[in-house]
């Protein structure tokens, strides 16, 4: 089984490289519906050209969802799923539209993260079927279309596909050395609003009721709420206010992020930006808090630890480099912890830079992690799902 895989990922590989050059040409950024649905598209003509099914889940504010079904999951079996993002966090305008190949180094707006792992995850199961090892193997692929902006409009398919699925593999990127995610940090993002009264700046006095010096204040409080020694940050992102330097702003806001690694924390932190917001420092000052998005964290448990033991020694069995690693990052990993079923994050290929202009992918690592994913597949489904 493993030599036909190995054969058939290296007999196709130019043909993967292209249609990820196809995928990184087509913008999709979250916001760019159209583009996103595209990209939907484009892997929905592969995935159905190797007789998969396709089910496209319509969205209107983002691009549409996207589940690859294999033959057994098609007709109601539980087994295994894969899970990846078709968006980027590149907009059109940036300019940033080029595939280029330097070497062993691809660059291009989401090469890495994640239009490679998508390519990975769908070939790994055209070599499972070209080895004739994917016909009793409830599979399903799910693309989604805004992950980078906290999968709003997209968490809620993924948790119902899990929760129909005994064990789950997402193909983001691995880290530089083979690393596969065996937890992740949950994520709130908010907005603070600053209310005041405005006035003249000349006549206000000292009691001001400026809704800028109450934001300030609320921003010295709130990162020092930062505690590295229990995985919590808080960053304060952005802010705006005022109207002029001769005005007593009435009006004053910041966009706020705070990242944890279990719910116990999560609880705490929140009740303490809570507790801040409500007991503004300025007198005439009034603050209020509005959640923008929020992923729960993916914890560390004994059914991810065996997911990876199970993996890490496929991968010794390959030869290919295999190890663990906790991420501050989030991904649709954490909506999946949810459900109880074990998963594992990184099994995609290997790159950097993500979230930048110089963002690359080695291109070395694709036949490579797609053949360690493959493997993964009908391991998992042998493991957990009979």
């Amino acid at each position: 089984m493993i030599d036909t895989i190995r054969n058939y990922l290296s007999d196709h590989e130019e043909e993967m490289l292209a249609l990820l050059e196809e995928l990184v040409l087509t913008n999709s950024h979250t916001p760019n519906k159209a583009g996103t649905d595209a990209v939907a598209s484009i892997i929905t003509k592969a995935a159905e050209s190797a007789g998969f099914t396709v089910r496209r889940e319509a969205r209107n504010e983002v691009g549409d969802n996207i589940i690859i079904e294999t033959a057994a999951r098609k007709n109601g079996g539980r087994g295994v799923l894969l899970c990846g993002h078709m968006d980027t966090v590149f907009p059109p305008e940036m300019g940033f539209n080029t595939f280029i190949r330097k070497d062993n180094v691809l660059y291009g707006p989401g090469v890495a993260d994640m239009k490679s792992g998508l390519v990975a995850g769908l070939y790994a199961l055209k070599a499972l079927a070209a080895a004739d090892m994917l016909k009793d193997i409830p599979v399903a692929l799910i693309c989604n279309s805004d992950e980078e902006t906290g999968s709003t409009h997209s968490s809620e398919l993924i948790m119902q596909e899990a929760q129909k699925s005994d064990v789950a593999l997402v193909m983001e990127g691995a880290g530089d050395n083979g690393d596969l995610i065996i937890g992740r940090k949950g994520r709130i993002a908010f907005e603070l609003l600053v209310k005041g009264k405005a006035a003249h700046a000349g006549s206000a006095g000292p009691d001001k009721a400026s809704a800028i010096l109450e934001l300030a204040r609320q921003i010295q409080q709130l990162e020092a709420l930062n505690d590295p020694q229990t995985g919590i940050s808080l960053n304060v992102g952005r802010i705006e206010g005022g109207v002029g330097a001769n005005t007593v702003a009435e009006h004053a806001s910041a966009v706020i992020e705070f990242r944890y690694k279990d719910e116990d924390s999560r609880t705490r932190m929140w009740d303490a930006i809570q507790k801040l917001a409500a007991a503004p420092q300025t007198p005439g000052t009034e603050c209020s808090l509005t959640i923008k998005t929020m992923r729960p964290s993916m914890p560390t448990n004994d059914a991810i630890l065996e997911l990876y033991n199970v993996v890490e020694a496929i991968g010794k069995e390959l030869a290919i480099p295999v190890a663990s690693m906790y991420r501050g990052g989030g991904s649709d990993a954490n909506f999946i912890a949810q459900t109880g079923i074990p998963v594992l994050d990184g099994l995609g290929p290997i790159g950097g830079k993500l979230h930048t202009t110089d963002e690359y992918l080695l291109a070395d690592t694709i036949v490579p992690r797609t053949l360690l994913a493959a493997v993964a597949i009908r391991k998992a489904f042998e493991t957990y799902c009979k």
